[in-house]
């Protein structure tokens, strides 16, 4: 009978309602129902079972057998009809408890056994078996159970359903139907109630529904639907769907579109949805997601005809097989006719442990279309980057093998680099005599398609029919390097002796102007255009060291070394040689280096003990003797022997100089006074100088006197500044010193600013004030608890921005709909990086360089105009992605002196990132690039955030360098993101710049 009795617990099952309750004979009254049941009863897990005697302890340790038990404050038993009522009290419970299912009522459990019928009433709490994940079901009212039907019926309960987030599904009146045979879930049908994820006891939100089902494979459908937001009808629904499924599953994905692209809100709003399409998890390794996005053509404009696009997104991962990846495509048809595709793969595998392949794999058939329509002001700023990677290792040698390929949005110019070869070694010892550590590498790089300005950049054609002069962009433009470094450096009793043997080979494929000198005086006799230039370096630099002496006072350590007598390589061909090699002399050089620490300490002031400033100076001497460079070798470097230093004797000092101001705090252990930090006041690194006084010697006697700066011979110089007192701060600049080069005594010194950078990260635990209320004992909160150091802060930013410059995928990509979130409780947070490039322009005496001497100009707008023609639209996102990269873009030059000299434009741009809490409940965060030169800005992203308790508004807006801008507010359920309410508008620039 008891085994019986517990059968009626396995449909104990996820579902309840509300109805009149009838009173149940031989129990206590029922109170009246109640909307929201009202808990009396404890937690079903703490109901304490009286300890069993020795009989009933053997008896429940019995193998092969269920055990049932049951407690109430009194039980009556009919032998004759075959019924049991238990009964409860207002201090002892009726409960039932089977295999780890239990139902706890404080009125009473009913079991009649002719009818396999069960009541529960009352307060009631169904707790499922742990392994079923669910949590208590909970209820006031009427409770029945139809064991031949496998069914049960509840009223006025309460069923939480764990998706992730906790969902409450309050029911009047369901009927729960259990099939165990294909091991599913109960099918549960509901009449009447409501559903939410708030667990105050008055909600904030719900939705009421007249009917509902919970099918068996964890789905909720109610129609039609109510939305209150606390009493307040807000909204009807014909229906709500809810997956409660976990982990990966098929599904519709949520589509991305507004109010307005329902119901226009103007005659120019230009419909857009985004994200309608079906995801399939084909299994445990896989899954596969397709989706459709449509622009509407209706309206259309210059540049914004309408779109559709069909994306697919395959997912994989075998973890078992130590490999991963995802392929994305998308196959884009726009209104007026063009299309583009787009296709994305990256893959990583392990083959084992030492055995790495890495792909990232991004190519699109239209880059200005793949450009033109994004409103993503990353993507439009990123390049469309490729690159493949294969690592392995061969005993001691490590081998490292790849490619990569890069194309711009917008520009049909293709940089690659096929293959990247690298092998390195770990040494090679024999005991500590003798130590070899070889490196070998090569690579080749190509440029495809080249954009840049010049000879060569356009084809003219004469039309057959009129007779016209035509020019169309030259496609055939392209160049070409190659290079192979082999090092074998050797240790031998403590000594070094370096070995490296370089060759560097590069051709152009494309005409340039070059003026032909008189080797010896220097004269133009004749000027030539070269349909292609090239030249290949052969290079072998021995250099042999001593061990250091002098330890920790001088560190003196001398060293020889068989170097060039010029600068270039040992062996060179070019188009000058016709393809022959000639070589330069070698001399060799020797020189002392010394690089001491000196220390000078100053009283403590504040709250610092000591401060102490370290200086580390570097000196070294080298000489080297009188050499001999040939006419032939200066002939294929396109020099002369006018004004020529490279062959003179050299005496030179390399002076350079580090200094690092740091500061002991005070120690709050007055037991222990050297338990204090050290912070670093301020760090100052410059680039060493180096001065030759046989140079300065020479040019005092070529023109007639002395000048300070004659034998100064490095071309750059800069310095960077660091300073913990400022967590974030880094700042450095760069000089050319010199117009012209050092080689010729024609050089002038003129130091002209080529680079600035410099970063400020500031948040609220990390700023100047917070180092101060620390250095003075008020440690904030935050800090106290483990905030980042400046240095993690620095990086952190510095990894942001790369992130977000990196190449962006062109295709694929299912969570593409996503809302951008703002992490709360972050507080304030601000990253400004100024960046500044000014190459030196040409200079031609005292008057302007132009075409005549051979300057071309690489003005963005000059370029751009060359590509696009007077199309308003591609020639302002042409403008716009010049002005917002990153560094300036080099244009490729020859190696041969004499060739077109460019002239870019400086470019300055500020990006900053900054993020705050305007309240406990509003976040805003504020992304922009503003470049300085023009005074414009180049992108936005401003996002403001709004946390409604349940609900998430989110306010953003975006403009990309290329024009286009997006406004979207959205209003999602934080415990459903896909349940939401969006306004969207995307407009496709018109050609009036920003």
């Amino acid at each position: 009978m008891i085994r019986r009795i517990a059968l009626w617990l396995l449909l104990a099952v996820p579902a309840a309602a509300t109805a009149q309750i009838p009173r149940l004979p031989g129990a206590r009254p029922i109170g009246p129902v109640q909307k929201q049941p009202v808990d009396t009863l404890h937690d079903s897990t703490r109901v304490k079972w009286p300890a069993p005697d020795t009989v009933m302890a053997k008896l429940m340790s019995k193998q092969g057998y269920s055990i049932t038990r049951y407690m109430g404050d009194t039980a009556f038993f009919d032998a004759n009809k075959r019924v049991l009522d238990l009964l409860a009290s207002p201090t002892r419970r009726a409960v039932v408890d089977r295999d780890s299912q239990t139902v706890v009522s404080d009125s009473g459990i009913y079991y009649t056994e002719a009818v396999r019928h069960g009541v529960a009433g009352g307060h009631y709490v169904i707790t499922p078996p742990p392994s079923s994940g669910q949590a208590d079901i909970k209820g006031l009212g009427r409770v029945d159970f139809d064991m031949g039907e496998r069914s049960v019926r509840v009223t006025n309960a309460r069923l939480p359903v764990n998706n992730g987030e906790m969902w409450y599904l309050d029911v009047d009146l369901a009927k729960v139907v259990q099939d165990t045979a294909n091991g599913k879930s109960p099918t549960a049908y509901i009449r009447g109630g409501s559903l939410t994820s708030c667990d105050d006891s008055i909600p904030d939100y719900h939705f009421e529904y007249h009917d509902a089902k919970r099918a068996s494979n964890n789905t909720i459908v109610a129609r039609p639907a109510v939305l209150y937001i606390k009493d307040i009808p807000v909204l009807w629904l014909p229906f709500i769907f809810s997956d409660t499924r976990t982990g990966r599953h098929s599904g519709l994905l949520p589509p991305q579109f507004g109010i307005g692209d329902i119901v226009r809100n103007s005659p120019t709003y230009r419909r857009n949805v985004e994200h309608l399409g079906y995801y399939w998890a084909l299994n445990d390794y896989m899954d596969f997601g397709t989706w459709l996005d449509w622009r509407s053509s209706a309206g259309s404009v210059a540049g914004d005809p309408g779109w559709i696009r069909f994306n697919g997104d395959w997912d994989y991962k075998w973890i078992n097989r130590f490999l991963g990846g995802r392929i994305g495509t998308s196959y884009t048809k726009y209104g007026n006719g063009p299309t583009n595709t787009a296709v994305s793969w990256s893959h990583q595998q392990d083959f084992s442990h030492d055995s790495h392949l890495t792909t990232n794999v991004n190519y699109v058939t239209s880059t200005v279309l793949q450009r033109q329509n994004t409103f993503n002001s990353y993507t439009a700023l990123a390049t469309i980057y490729s690159s493949i990677n294969y690592q392995t290792k061969f005993g001691p040698t490590s081998v490292s093998l790849g490619a990569t390929r890069k194309q711009y949005p917008g520009r049909q110019q293709v940089d690659q680099t096929f293959p990247t070869l690298s092998l390195t070694s770990t040494p090679i010892s024999i005991g500590k005599v003798f130590s070899w550590t070889p490196g070998f590498s090569f690579n080749r790089s190509d440029v495809l398609n080249m954009d840049q300005p010049g000879i060569g950049a356009f084809v003219y054609r004469v039309n057959p029919i009129t007779g016209s002069r035509d020019s169309v962009p030259s496609k055939s433009r392209g160049s070409s390097t190659a290079s192979m470094t082999f090092d074998s450096p050797i240790q031998i009793f403590g000594w070094d002796l370096k070995n490296s043997f370089r060759i560097n080979q590069q051709r152009n494929n494309f005409p340039q102007n070059f003026p032909i000198y008189d080797v010896n005086t220097g004269a133009i006799t004749d000027t030539r255009v070269f349909g292609a230039t090239y030249r290949t370096d052969v290079d072998w630099t021995p250099d042999f060291s001593l061990p250091a002496f002098g330890h920790n006072r001088f560190n003196l350590t001398p060293s020889f070394s068989l170097g060039n007598v010029d600068p270039g390589p040992f062996w060179v061909a070019s188009e000058r040689t016709n393809g022959r090699y000639v070589h330069q002399s070698k001399r060799i050089t020797a020189g002392v280096n010394a690089s001491p620490t000196l220390f000078g300490f100053f009283p403590g002031v504040g709250p610092f003990t000591r401060i102490r400033h370290a200086v580390t100076p570097s000196l070294s001497f080298n000489w080297a003797p009188h050499g001999d460079v040939s006419d032939q070798y200066l002939i294929a470097l396109g020099r002369t022997r006018k004004g020529y230093l490279g062959n003179l004797e050299q005496r030179s000092v390399t002076f350079g100089l580090n200094q690092n101001f740091q500061a002991k705090v005070r120690s709050k252990d007055d037991s222990n006074p050297d338990a204090g930090l050290k912070k670093d006041l301020l760090s100052i690194n410059s680039t060493p100088l180096t001065y030759d006084f046989v140079r300065a010697s020479q040019y005092a006697s070529t023109h007639g006197g002395r000048h300070g700066t004659a034998g100064l011979t490095t071309e750059t110089w800069g310095y960077s500044l660091r300073s913990e007192m400022l967590p974030g701060f880094d700042f450095s600049s760069n000089y050319s010193l010199f117009a012209g080069s050092t080689l010729s005594d024609t050089a002038k010194f003129k130091p002209f600013l080529t680079s600035i950078s410099a970063a400020f990260n500031v948040s609220r635990d990390q700023n100047p004030f917070g180092v101060f209320a620390r250095l003075f004992g008020r440690a904030p909160e935050a800090q106290k608890q483990g905030a980042l150091t400046p240095d993690q802060l620095r990086a952190q930013a510095d990894s942001e921005r790369a992130r977000a410059l990196a190449s962006q995928p062109v295709a694929g990509s299912v969570r593409g709909g996503g809302r951008p979130i703002i992490p709360p409780g972050q507080g304030w947070r601000a990253t400004f990086a100024l960046t500044r490039s000014s190459p030196r322009p040409p200079t031609c005496g005292d008057v302007p360089c132009g075409a005549a001497n051979n300057v071309i100009d690489y003005d963005p707008r000059v370029r751009c105009q060359q590509t696009f023609g007077a199309n308003p639209l591609l020639l302002d996102a042409c403008l716009a992605q010049t002005q917002t990269q990153a560094t300036s873009e080099v244009p490729v030059t020859s190696l041969t002196v004499g060739g077109p000299v460019y002239r870019i434009p400086a470019t300055t741009s500020l990006n900053s990132d900054m993020s705050f809490d305007l309240t406990p409940k509003w976040a805003a965060k504020w992304t922009t690039t503003y470049d300085l030169e023009r005074h414009q800005f180049a992108s936005h992203i401003v996002s403001l955030q709004r946390d409604l308790h349940d609900w998430r508004a989110i306010f953003g807006f975006s403009q990309s360098a290329n024009g286009n801008f997006s406004f979207n507010f959205t209003i999602a359920l934080k415990a459903e993101p896909d349940l939401k309410f969006d306004y969207n508008r995307n407009t496709v620039r018109s050609g009036v710049p920003f």
